[in-house]
């Protein structure tokens, strides 16, 4: 049966001519077939008609009829065509098909595609290239299981090498490989890779960020370009953020140079809000760390750079900045004197004394203030501006409303400021003091702990207060 279906279409092919094919509409069948015209057209050893039977295939843009015809392994021995034209083609439609289900997916893989689009990725024909990189990245991305053979395949190496050689690969190609990178560190519990495995993309992926491809194309007057460069590089950054949060020490990116570039893009609106957001983030683990670490994205002008959004009108990124400075607020005294230098101090107190503020952002806001009383309420610098700026009474309003998560922070802060007195018994102690019975502090103090609604853990924490600094509101009222 076999022979003789060979022998049928030997004969076939042997009328076959590029007229047949070129009438052929770029369509399925009724039955949802590919034309058996087209199939035929595939596999002749005609050049021209198998580039017009290819490209007709590629314009039905059909995944699974292509499978079901058995057309995947011609496409796959396609990719080896010494004819660019054919190759491009072949590209595409693996691409097409590697776009599908997991099982078309992995179908495209089984027929051998990815050692033969490795190759292709390194073509100096920017289509080819191009094809074959977005299939690989589409193969990288659809599960862990074809993650870890296409890693284990050298793709992911593919994509570094053509990171890290921008003078020959373009910036289309450069952005399939930063997507590639980008679905290979796709977050997937309990199936995440090792650092050990990521830890060596972090350079190259530095390096392109710093490289800001959004400025080759923004001399382009094409749109498309210009946002399909801002997308790349929110991949880019959102791939180091990725990395950082599967364990690779802080050091290994701040080494690279890339954090005064991620700074300027937090506050760089032309940049787009994805790769704003993605930058924060970023910040975000850099700062977490030890003073050393933060000290570089102070010095870089992080602490302006959240001050745009602090004060900005989008409430993700003023929550984002916000948590941002609260870190700084809990780390050495020289961040702590630039974040009131920069004016962050009084923002957070604005922010936290708006009952029209949303919540998120005044409990951040309250965070930054606490941080404050936290670490440094023995500082006469520090001291004068939580008085002179509000941020004690900004702590004493918090106790107002009905945000217990605001008022457990507040109280923190407060209990960080009356301290003070216990190791000080200095003019600055007696100043808090003092400016806490003007709050009537005393009183709302007792009245939380009085509350039947109360959490129990800050109604304790309010009588230990009372009980320590103002013992006559400390004894629950007669009955």
């Amino acid at each position: 049966m076999a022979d003789d279906t060979l022998q049928d279409m030997t004969a076939k092919l042997s009328g076959l001519t590029l007229e047949d094919v070129s009438q052929v509409e770029a369509s399925l069948t009724e039955d949802g077939k590919i034309p058996e015209t087209l199939i035929l057209g595939l596999h002749s050893s005609d050049l021209q008609i198998q580039r017009t039977a290819a490209t007709t295939i590629r314009t039905i843009q059909a995944g699974q009829p292509l499978i079901d015809a058995g057309l995947l392994p011609t496409l796959v021995l396609l990719l080896d065509s010494e004819d660019a034209t054919l190759q491009s083609e072949a590209a595409w439609i693996v691409l097409n098909i590697a776009s599908g289900s997991t099982q078309q997916v992995t179908r495209v893989v089984e027929a051998g595609a990815i050692p033969k689009l490795v190759t292709l990725s390194a073509s100096p024909i920017e289509d080819v290239s191009e094809n074959a990189v977005w299939a690989l990245a589409n193969i990288i991305g659809d599960s862990p299981s074809l993650r870890d053979r296409a890693e284990a395949e050298g793709v992911v190496e593919a994509f570094v090498r053509l990171l890290n050689d921008p003078e020959k690969t373009s910036q289309k190609v450069q952005s399939r490989a930063v997507w590639g990178i980008c679905n290979f560190l796709i977050a997937r519990p309990g199936e995440n890779p090792s650092v050990a495995r990521v830890k060596h993309l972090a350079p190259c992926i530095a390096r392109y960020i710093q490289e800001d491809s959004a400025k080759h194309a923004a001399s382009s007057e094409d749109e498309e370009s210009v946002a399909e460069a801002a997308i790349s590089l929110e991949e880019a950054v959102q791939s180091l953020t990725r990395i950082l949060d599967l364990g690779l020490e802080r050091s290994h990116v701040i080494e690279t140079g890339v954090v005064p570039r991620l700074v300027h893009l937090i506050s760089d609106s032309s940049s787009g809000a994805g790769v704003q957001r993605q930058a924060l983030k970023c910040i975000d683990f850099l700062i977490d760390g030890d003073d050393d670490e933060a000290d570089v994205a102070v010095k870089a002008g992080l602490l302006p750079a959240l001050l745009v959004h602090i004060e900005g009108k989008n409430k993700q990124f003023c929550e984002m900045a916000l948590w941002s400075a609260s870190n700084i607020a809990a780390g050495s005294l020289s961040q702590v004197y630039a974040l009131l230098d920069c004016g962050v101090l009084k923002s957070a107190v604005r922010i936290l004394m708006d009952d029209w503020s949303p919540a998120v952002c005044r409990r951040e806001a309250c965070w930054t203030i606490s941080n404050l009383t936290q670490r440094f309420s023995g500082d006469v610098k520090v001291g004068k501006a939580l008085i002179e700026e509000r941020g004690v009474e900004s702590l004493l309003a918090a106790l107002d409303g009905d945000d217990g998560i605001l008022r457990k922070t507040a109280i923190s802060g407060i209990t960080n400021l009356l301290a003070c007195q216990d190791s000080q018994g200095s003019q600055a102690a007696d100043s808090f003091s003092a400016g806490f019975r003007a709050f009537s502090s005393p009183q709302r103090l007792r009245a939380i702990w009085l509350a039947r609604w109360e959490n129990e853990e800050v109604k304790k924490g309010c009588h230990t207060l009372l009980t320590r600094y103002f013992p006559e509101y400390s004894k629950r009222p007669r009955v």
